[in-house]
Order: C-alpha cells, then sequence, then structure tokens
C-alpha cells in the first residue's frame, strides 16, 4: 500500500495506451480504484480518496462542477476525477452532461 504506487497508475494511465483504455468503461471510483490494483498497483481506497480530494481542492469552481456533472457513463468520466488525466482530454472531448 503506496501513495508512490498511486502515483505510479495515474503516470502510466498517460503512458500506456491500454491502462487509458481500461479508464473508459469505468464509472465510480470504485471502479477506479478495483482497477488499479487489478493491474498490479498497490493503493488502498484510502489513498485514492485523500489524492482525488486534495486535486479537487485545488481546482477551480468551474472545473470542480465539471467534475460534479460529468455523466458516469459518459467514456471520458473517470479521465476528469484526476487532474494529470483531465490534461489527456482534448478540449470539446464533451462529459455526456448535455
Amino acid at each position: 500500500m503506496s501513495i508512490e504506487a498511486l502515483t505510479c497508475f495515474l503516470n502510466d494511465v498517460v503512458r500506456f495506451h491500454e491502462l487509458a483504455t481500461g479508464l473508459k468503461a469505468l464509472s465510480s471510483h470504485d471502479q477506479i480504484i478495483a482497477f488499479g490494483q487489478s493491474q498490479g498497483f498497490d493503493f488502498t481506497e484510502s489513498e485514492w480518496n485523500t489524492l482525488f480530494n486534495q486535486d479537487f481542492e485545488l481546482q477551480s469552481d468551474s472545473i470542480q462542477q465539471s467534475i460534479l456533472s460529468a455523466n458516469p457513463g459518459h467514456w471520458s468520466w473517470a479521465f476528469r476525477q484526476h487532474a494529470v488525466w483531465r490534461a489527456m482530454l482534448m478540449d470539446g472531448a464533451g462529459d455526456g452532461s448535455a
């Protein structure tokens, strides 16, 4: 259990197409955690929640609202859950909320 493993997971999703592709079907934080763990990244739910909350608090009100209003059924939902992954989204990707 390690925040290092979680940081590696965040960064490896950016680096490796197959990990990024795996995020597309995920619609909850529990699924993100389980996916990361299933890929060999040893982090806990508590570590994920801490990292998510720290990142969320650093975001502008408009970004926070975008995260909260994104449709969990849309392919981009999981990518919106952390700044490292949001940077992967192209402008106009949409979030399924409209």
